[in-house]
């Protein structure tokens, strides 16, 4: 009896461990140097949210890149003309969204 109890533990405290929320990037503007223009922040999932990473190209040239916590994420990207913008969503690791 002992031994399954503290098998019931082990697996909540790993389960507890996985369902812990991600801490990401946020900033609404990062540059072509990688450095955030506007307030540089972090924010923490919720629920079913990720990390996201938008990142804006002319040609093949980065402009800039919006990173936060997203509910909605899907990854693609979208063409138009010369730009394409990029969205990539993460929830492996907290700072997975790192430009």
């Amino acid at each position: 009896m002992g031994t399954r109890l503290l098998l019931l533990l082990l697996g909540l405290s790993l389960l507890l461990g996985l369902l812990q929320a991600l801490e990401c990037f946020q900033c609404h503007r990062v540059n072509a140097s990688g450095v955030c223009e506007s307030r540089e922040s972090f924010c923490q999932t919720q629920g079913s949210q990720q990390c996201f990473l938008r990142k804006v190209y002319k040609g093949d040239r980065f402009l800039y890149g919006y990173q936060g916590c997203g509910d909605l994420c899907l990854p693609m990207s979208f063409f138009r003309q010369n730009a394409r913008v990029d969205f990539v969503c993460c929830s492996d690791s907290s700072f997975c969204n790192k430009l």
